[in-house]
């Protein structure tokens, strides 16, 4: 699969729909009914969006952890309880969740971010703060600290 490159703001509708970035859905134009994982990040306060393939390689994972294994409970609370699937409609727009855009702080506009695999759809403030301070952090570890 091609990967999700490049950041695009775009304006979220009152009814959560929001259109994904032309240069993201190139990246499926063999595939006309595209399905999205949406969920929570773990680490970050945006929503991330997976293809159904990709997202199939994360979920093998987790359920390869014991299932005795209190942290298997939890990861796959959150993977399995607060993701969506969702599909491109004809306009090339997602629906995103109430509860995954009151998470990520999302009202009027979102902001993506290409992760490769996948992207984040932020609120656009919080985006390019994380953007911005990705971009400061990324030569050190990309190179290693620079010397004394």
């Amino acid at each position: 699969m091609k990967r999700l490159f490049g950041a695009h703001e775009n304006k979220l509708d009152a009814k959560g729909r929001v259109s994904v970035p032309a240069a993201f859905r190139n990246v499926w134009k063999a595939t006309p009914e595209m399905t999205l994982v949406l969920r929570p990040s773990l680490l970050e306060g945006c929503v991330e969006a997976w293809p159904l393939p990709d997202y199939a390689k994360f979920q093998a994972k987790v359920d390869a952890l014991a299932e005795t294994d209190p942290e298997h409970y939890a990861l796959a609370s959150v993977v399995y309880s607060q993701a969506a699937e969702v599909e491109l409609d004809a306009q090339g727009r997602i629906m995103i969740p109430a509860h995954l855009a009151a998470r990520a702080k999302l009202v009027d506009a979102v902001y993506f971010l290409g992760r490769g695999d996948h992207f984040h759809i932020w609120a656009p403030e919080a985006g390019r703060a994380f953007l911005e301070a990705s971009c400061a952090a990324a030569p050190k570890i990309a190179f290693g600290a620079p010397a004394p």
